[in-house]
């Protein structure tokens, strides 16, 4: 407990999943959380709940993809509370009807990849840009970002959305290498397959078979999972952590790839 005492940390997407769990575990932790999302009445219910529970919150109606709103959410936060020690860019793009459209590369969407590529990359860059002067002025700060394990590799669909990611996670690593020695630190968090209501609204019970087949982890992941992680990097504890990207993943990128063509030929479930 209180291991983000005294810490203002600024959260985008935090009106569901990962967002939601990580706001509520900042405030069990002594952070003051400012909570955004692009819907509103989400934003509002997880800040209510925050102070319903004695701690400290506030909700703002953010779209990271345009710049006037993530002015308006730093300048406000440094407002209220004179300061940003954690930003946690954790928004997602997130439009079923464009994930449909980004299945086939020989349909290669370039709308589907400008979409993904605002909100994914430019919008947390951008915020990324506004809140750091804040954190050089106090001379320490932490920049969280969330990214995913489709960065890491090729995939035979979601390809605007598996690029975006693979972009950041340069500007986490760019970010890093610039501002480190100024004492404002940059990390990103790499999901694997984590239970938040985007992915059950998608999966089925057969793919969630077929998860399990690829993790070395006894269960899918859950927001908390990640939540821990982002309270790890907003702490002083991560202090001498920058510009790592961190596999929360149930062990899914630990192995070579064909291990479950050797396990069913050995006929092995561990």
């Amino acid at each position: 407990m209180n291991r983000l005492d005294n810490k203002v940390c600024v959260i985008t997407g935090a009106g569901s999943g990962i967002g939601k769990a990580t706001a509520e575990m900042f405030a069990r932790e002594g952070a003051t959380v400012v909570v955004t999302d692009l819907r509103a009445p989400a934003a509002e219910e997880v800040a209510h709940g925050i102070t319903a529970a004695g701690g400290r919150a506030m909700a703002l109606a953010v779209d990271v993809g345009e710049e006037a709103d993530l002015k308006r959410m730093v300048d406000t936060t440094v407002s209220e509370f004179g300061s940003i020690d954690v930003l946690y860019n954790n928004a997602l793009f997130v439009n079923t009807e464009f994930a449909m459209r980004d299945m086939d590369i020989l349909e290669f969407d370039t709308e589907v990849l400008y979409a993904n590529i605002r909100v994914n990359v430019v919008g947390s860059v951008i915020a990324t840009k506004l809140a750091i002067p804040h954190m050089l002025k106090r001379g320490n700060g932490s920049v969280i970002f969330t990214s995913s394990g489709s960065s890491l590799g090729g995939d035979v669909t979601a390809y605007s959305y598996g690029a975006s990611k693979a972009a950041l996670n340069w500007y986490v690593q760019a970010f890093a290498a610039t501002f480190g020695k100024k004492g404002v630190r940059s990390n990103a968090i790499l999901p694997g397959p984590i239970q938040t209501p985007s992915k059950i609204a998608w999966s089925t019970p057969e793919m969630d078979a077929d998860f399990m087949d690829v993790l070395n982890s006894p269960r899918l992941g859950e927001p908390d999972d990640i939540a821990s992680m982002a309270v790890f990097l907003a702490s002083d504890e991560s202090r001498y952590v920058n510009g790592v990207l961190y596999r929360v993943d149930g062990g899914m990128s630990c192995t070579v790839p064909f291990i479950s063509v050797t396990r069913k030929a050995l006929g092995r479930k561990d």
